[in-house]
């Protein structure tokens, strides 16, 4: 039933990283020795499941639904440095560019049976089990993701989005019920992925809330209007803090910020030096335009996104994203800025989560 992916190389750079710096060393092994020890409740192990909706299908050219069922929907890595007792659930960005036509009709979702489509899909799952999968289980799936040309407009969205998120929440459920065992569990997800991890946040019931170490989204925002909805999001403040969410992307300037995506931006976080003001951080493991000096990021105080300085990329290979984006947004180069920061901080929140059960220290909740 499961498929066990490669180890990517950039997972070996975060990897030699982690290795060379020997604070680092320690959260992850403290993280290690609370997992072996947690114990679960047995009403922990009876999921709940989240509430499918009901669609109308008039007008909607939508693929065929993925089965969950099967292997191939999935992408599962066991945490590669040992057993782990916490789970990763991670729902992949936007891969498709554009609508195409499927039956003679106009269609706007990923087909999760077509090749090429999987294999834009694939590589985006690697870079996030470097990221995610050291020291977590990782777990991720195909689903009926929208088009990038969805984004055009709030409406789009609006209207695409819910078929997306029936399959999310199908996978999810699927997950709990086939996988999780009743582990704790981190949501992550990155650009449309970031905006399922934020809709799973408000979806999930108190039993399922008080297992959620925390939530990553990344390349996407949570707004006020977010907020004032669901009090399940509650914004991440440090970097040991749990059962929070961690909200995060980037860009050079302020030109280049894309509204739909970095617009009306209510809270966020630096996930270099985990604060939530405007203090700047060197991220050491990325060269600079300017070599003889470091990569900064900094929390814009307004805008609560990354305005990230002396990166200086401005070309992604690819003429689109520049296009739709802007000429410094960095959204395509999120993994490349900060997976060593998101492999240690799993393992730092998991090792905070893990406190509660031996009573080390307080922790929120």
């Amino acid at each position: 039933m499961k498929h066990f992916p490669r180890i990517p190389l950039l997972l070996l750079g975060a990897l030699t990283l982690l290795a060379a710096c020997e604070a680092a060393d320690e959260p992850i092994e403290e993280a290690q020795r609370q997992a072996s020890s947690f114990m679960f409740s047995a009403d922990a192990l009876l999921p709940d499941t989240l509430a499918l909706d009901s669609l109308s299908l008039e007008g909607v050219n939508l693929p065929e639904a993925p089965d969950y069922n099967r292997a191939d929907m999935w992408y599962i890595q066991p945490a590669l440095l040992g057993d782990a007792q916490v789970d990763v659930f991670y729902t992949c960005p936007t891969v498709i560019i554009t609508d195409y036509i499927l039956n003679w009709r106009t269609c706007g979702h990923m087909n999760v049976y077509d090749e090429n489509q999987r294999k834009e899909q694939a590589k985006e799952l690697e870079a996030a089990a470097a990221a995610y999968g050291v020291t977590a289980n990782f777990y991720s799936y195909y689903y009926r993701q929208m088009s990038l040309q969805s984004f055009a407009s709030e409406e789009t969205v609006a209207k695409r989005f819910p078929y997306a998120f029936q399959d999310i929440k199908r996978a999810f459920n699927y997950y709990l019920e086939h996988y999780n065992h009743g582990r704790p569990f981190i949501i992550a997800g990155f650009s449309q992925g970031g905006k399922a991890a934020v809709e799973l946040v408000k979806a999930l019931p108190a039993s399922l809330l008080s297992r959620m170490v925390a939530a990553y989204v990344m390349g996407y925002k949570v707004t006020a209007a977010d907020l004032e909805e669901s009090p399940n999001l509650v914004p991440a403040t440090g970097a040991t803090d749990v059962g929070v969410t961690c909200c995060f992307s980037s860009v050079g300037d302020e030109a280049s910020m894309w509204p739909i995506i970095q617009g009306n931006v209510a809270c966020g976080i630096n996930p270099i030096n985990w604060r939530t003001d405007d203090t700047p951080a060197v991220i050491p493991w990325v060269t600079g335009e300017n070599v003889e000096q470091p990569v900064t990021v900094y929390k814009h105080p307004v805008h609560n996104i990354l305005f990230v300085e002396n990166f200086g990329v401005n070309d992604f290979g690819f003429g689109p994203v520049t296009w739709i984006m802007g000429k410094y947004n960095y959204h395509p180069l999120e993994y490349q800025l900060y997976t060593p920061a998101l492999v240690q901080n799993v393992a730092d929140r998991t090792a905070a989560y893990m406190s509660i059960a031996t009573g080390i220290r307080d922790v929120r909740w």
